[in-house]
């Protein structure tokens, strides 16, 4: 008999459990219990080549979905469940009994103290939590004694890691996708990257009732290296995993041929972080310490549109007010001419030639050290600069750090320039390409 959401009835303790769960609670706990549908269709793809009467650990087990299915398709195996809440473990006990299954369920912190392979199977959806939202001992302790865990990567990353130590078999876990592309978690990559992956499989936008990009990680002999799509019908597999530039791509990404990096020419800084947009911009006249301002939405491809906002540069004042803010320096944005970026535009990249002097905020980059805004502009808007950007960074928030690996052309960059200041796309695009030699 089915339950709400299409859950099976036995999954009814689980659901009042995560009802129970403020959103701040959730949020700092890292409780997302993983759609029915999705645990499903992942054991399609991960229950194979098991021993008989396999040990299947799941080390955050919340209300105990994960092993409820597997006990449902193998009945003898052994199955073991931790958790750090006891109130998961309690909702795991009702949701195993009602599925008329038995397992080990234990309240402890997987990541503690050290670890050896103890299940055939280590599987779940580990908490995803940030560190600011660790208490500051548990943070230090964690981030001292796991490599993965590196500046402000999720905690998922440490679960990670510690999945592959206590499993003899494969791993498979559902996971945020930022891992395969921020700097924060190179480590975690190389960690990764080291194992017999079988596949990454891309589960669908919203899964998780939020538009964040969510994934199976599966790692299993015999390491296939695969890539796709998991939805509700099973697999669609799209091709190979390649390690490119440090980052996992799920799409096919071309390579530019340059010399050094944008990096090495140049550099994007945020703009303003004033702290409080409510006390710090606002519309109407023009004040003695205002100065003009942009935001990303407003920055597009050759031009940035206009508004009547003004931003009151008082650094001193911004920096007094509340922690967390970055007012930079005049020298930055008082300039005849500098580049402004979006910073929110996701894998089509927006950039414009400030001419007004503006004062962007924090939704923008601007350039520093850039010897011609044209030609950057050219090539942060050229389709060779965001077909080799999009397929490595996926994400709505693009990153200076990392614009700053896009390989520098070893053409010259005039014919870019002039058809940047023309807004001359197509021109832009022929341009570029000729300047990577592509």
């Amino acid at each position: 008999m089915a339950g709400s959401k299409g859950e099976p009835a036995f999954l009814a303790p689980g659901q009042a459990w995560e009802h129970s769960r403020s959103a701040v609670q959730r949020k700092e706990q890292g409780q997302w219990p993983t759609p029915w549908w999705v645990v499903e269709r992942s054991l399609d793809v991960v229950l194979k080549g098991l021993p008989d009467a396999p040990v299947i650990l799941d080390p955050a087990c919340g209300d105990g979905r994960w092993l409820a299915a597997v006990g449902l398709r193998i009945p003898n195996a052994k199955l073991i469940g931790w958790d750090l809440d006891p109130q998961a473990i309690a909702a795991a006990q009702s949701v195993l009994a009602g599925a008329g299954l038995k397992a080990e369920l234990v309240c402890r912190d997987a990541l503690a103290g050290q670890a050896a392979p103890v299940a055939d199977l280590v599987l779940g959806n580990p908490p995803y939590i940030r560190p600011q939202n660790l208490p500051r001992e548990k943070r230090e302790d964690y981030w001292a004694r796991f490599d993965v865990l590196t500046d402000k990567c999720d905690l998922y990353a440490a679960f990670v890691d510690r999945m592959i130590q206590l499993s003899r078999g494969p791993v498979a876990a559902v996971l945020g996708d930022t891992w395969l592309s921020m700097a924060s978690y190179q480590a975690l990559r190389d960690r990764v990257w080291a194992q017999p992956v079988e596949g990454i499989w891309m589960l669908p936008t919203g899964t998780f009732g939020a538009r964040i990009g969510t994934l199976l990680l599966h790692i299993a002999q015999p390491g296939s290296r695969a890539r796709g799509r998991l939805t509700r019908t099973g697999l669609e597999p799209t091709g190979t995993l390649k390690m490119c530039d440090g980052v996992l791509p799920l799409v096919d990404a071309p390579e530019l041929p340059g010399v050094g990096v944008l990096g090495d020419q140049l550099r994007l800084r945020m703009g303003v972080v004033c702290g409080s947009y409510k006390d710090f911009v606002h519309s109407g006249p023009r004040g003695p310490s205002d100065e003009p301002t942009c935001r990303g939405k407003e920055v597009q491809r050759w031009r940035i549109e206009p508004n009547d906002e003004w931003l009151r540069y008082e650094p001193r004042v911004m920096l007094s007010a509340r922690p967390y803010v970055a007012p930079k320096t005049r020298a930055l944005f008082d300039v005849p001419e500098k580049l402004v970026l979006a910073g929110a535009s996701g894998t089509l990249l927006r950039a414009a030639v400030d001419t007004q002097r503006r004062f962007p905020l924090d939704s923008c980059y601007v350039s520093q050290g850039a010897q011609d805004v044209w030609a950057l502009c050219g090539l942060l808007n050229s389709a060779p600069a965001n077909a080799w950007y999009g397929a490595r960074f996926p994400k709505a928030r693009v990153k200076a750090v990392e614009l700053h690996q896009l390989p520098w052309p070893t053409g010259d960059l005039k014919q870019v320039a002039e058809a940047a200041r023309a807004a001359d796309q197509a021109g832009v695009d022929a341009a570029a390409a000729a300047a990577w030699g592509i």
